[in-house]
């Protein structure tokens, strides 16, 4: 896997797999709602634990920073992490009445 770069530290390496927590929180939500399911026949509720399951594995794959934690790490060549790595190259800029103004 490819060097990635942390939006909240810009912390430069590679990801860690979200483990155990990831693991609990589909295993209570399946849990919970499969055993509804179950003992209501509403079997379509099945439904929610798989688009649960579903968003859950495409957008927390394996993208948590080892130092700070948070969810986003990006590529190195991607505009976030050329941002995240130079911040002070970041322009912002602003328009007011007209006139441009870059800070």
């Amino acid at each position: 896997m490819k060097n990635r770069v942390c939006t909240s530290c810009s912390f430069v390496g590679k990801p860690i797999n979200q483990c155990l927590g990831s693991f609990v929180v589909d295993a209570f939500i399946w849990g919970s709602v499969g055993s509804i399911a179950l003992v209501t026949g509403l079997i379509p509720l099945l439904v929610i634990p798989v688009a649960w399951t579903l968003y859950h594995l495409a957008k927390f794959g394996n993208t948590k920073c080892p130092e700070c934690g948070d969810l986003e790490m990006v590529s190195m060549e991607s505009r976030k992490g050329r941002e995240a790595l130079n911040p002070s190259t970041s322009t912002v800029t602003v328009w007011t009445n007209g006139d441009k103004a870059t800070a």
